[in-house]
């Protein structure tokens, strides 16, 4: 097979986690069967362990399908690109256990359940941010605020006002005017 493959689309994840159920269920509808007869109930104890593997990779096939979709997201220009993940009122304030993450700024109640700090941002872009060097990128206002703290001889300028297209993954729209435009770090 000659040429790159395409990554899977969502749609196709979500059809391989359905036959993954449909596949659970019938290994526990087998193991049922076994169970009702005397002479065969002792040949299904495979089974359960089976079924519970089959989910778990059902389970993994549906958080992927999530992590991809933020992944493809975060490919929208008009959308922070920033591979890791902030808190879109504080910033830098995430902390992550157990495949989620929660902001821990003081009186901050937003959680994800999610990694958000291993996945691109995808909060609407509300900067851009120049280095010293001329390097710039478009930032959130969560990013931003890190930049603020972290960017020497650089800029922070606002994007031209304009209403999303979509709201943030939490629904917070972001203190915008927060900064000062054109702030030199």
């Amino acid at each position: 097979m000659g040429g790159e493959q395409q990554e899977p689309t969502p749609a196709e994840l979500r059809v391989l986690a359905a036959e993954a159920e449909v596949l659970e269920q019938r290994i526990l509808h087998a193991t049922a069967r076994l169970h009702a007869s005397d002479e065969t109930r002792d040949t299904a104890f495979r089974l359960g362990d089976a079924a519970e593997n089959v989910r778990r990779g059902r389970e993994a096939l549906e958080l992927t399908v999530a992590d991809l979709a933020r992944a493809r997201t975060a490919r929208d220009p008009k959308l922070c690109g920033v591979p890791w993940g902030v808190c879109p009122e504080h910033g830098s304030t995430l902390r992550s256990s157990g495949g989620r993450a929660w902001c821990r700024a003081a009186g901050c109640q937003r959680s994800w359940g999610y990694y958000r700090l291993g996945t691109a941002c995808g909060e609407p872009v509300a900067h851009k941010v120049t280095d010293a060097a001329g390097g710039s990128f478009l930032a959130c206002f969560g990013h931003t605020l890190d930049a603020e703290k972290r960017l020497e001889g650089g800029t922070i300028e606002p994007c031209p006002r304009r209403q999303p297209d979509r709201a943030p993954q939490d629904g917070y729209a972001g203190p915008y005017d927060k900064l000062a435009p054109g702030r030199q770090t």
